[in-house]
């Protein structure tokens, strides 16, 4: 589910702040099965860190996006489609080098195999350049299975971007395409990945900062939706643990009996000395 629209840019603490608000609201109003062993707060808090883990990662995509388009040097495309023609995969099928592929540039409207939908095209008008991303939270690794056709789709789409963006306008000489991998554990090749830390070099605009405050606001919110969840079974299971320890009887240590405390805290003793030890 993409994050609201109606949200508008998400560049300021305000705008971030309800956004994470948003998100939450609706991780917390979303059904979840029981699962029998952990009963039906557990199974409800796990699947509510669930969704917000994935959330996250969809606000990363925008508020990087937002930013990129609110700094007045670009233009940024979401969710666009760029079209995978048959040249390009026969290009990417011939293992030509990746220094071979980035002075190549195909034509988009030759036999088209199929399209892919990008995170986000960045453009500036002024350097005529243009790049296609893809964007990965990264605290996790993704899977080889996934990981090699989104290589492939961006290496496709790098073919035909000077040529895609020129019918809708753009005019641009340099194109580029990666893997924006945040928190850089995702698992793609450094050869076409930026992590979190490399994007204000890269794009030469501060992005960092306003992702990471987004993710405090976020976790903020999350804490407060753990405790809202899980605050009635924690009361629940301390009532509990009161309830038996009143109802054990106090166990006393005939004197001379050999404690497990003593045992655990004693001196190593060797086989000798642990047998003598023994004998009274």
């Amino acid at each position: 589910m993409p994050i609201d629209p109606t949200l508008g840019l998400l560049t300021t603490d305000e705008a971030i702040s309800r956004a994470a608000k948003q998100v939450v609201a609706n991780a917390l109003d979303a059904t979840s099965s029981i699962d029998p062993i952990i009963g039906a707060e557990f199974s409800r808090a796990f699947s509510f860190a669930g969704l917000v883990v994935q959330r996250h990662g969809l606000l990363i995509q925008r508020v990087l996006a937002d930013t990129l388009a609110s700094s007045g040097r670009f233009e940024v495309l979401m969710e666009s489609p760029i079209p995978i023609t048959a040249a390009a995969l026969d290009l990417l099928a011939s293992e030509n080098s990746e220094k071979d592929l980035s002075s190549i540039k195909l034509k988009s409207d030759s036999r088209v195999e199929r399209s892919v939908m990008v995170d986000i095209v960045v453009i500036d008008e002024t350097k005529r350049w243009a790049g296609v991303y893809d964007v990965k939270r990264g605290n996790g690794e993704t899977t080889w299975k996934t990981r090699k056709p989104i290589e492939n789709d961006l290496r496709a789409a790098r073919l035909v971007l000077q040529s895609h963006l020129k019918k809708l306008g753009y005019d641009v000489d340099h194109v580029d395409s990666a893997v924006i991998d945040y928190y850089g554990s995702s698992g793609f090749p450094r050869n076409i990945k930026i992590s979190g830390g490399e994007l204000d070099r890269h794009f030469g605009v501060p992005i960092t900062d306003k992702i990471d405050n987004m993710t405090m606001a976020l976790r903020d919110e999350v804490h407060a939706g753990l405790l809202q969840i899980l605050d009635p079974v924690i009361r629940k299971l301390s009532a509990s643990q009161t309830k038996v320890a009143t109802e054990q009887p106090v166990r006393t240590t005939a004197e001379g009996a050999v404690r497990v405390a003593d045992i655990l805290q004693a001196r190593p003793r060797g086989p000798d000395q642990w047998q003598a030890g023994f004998a009274r």
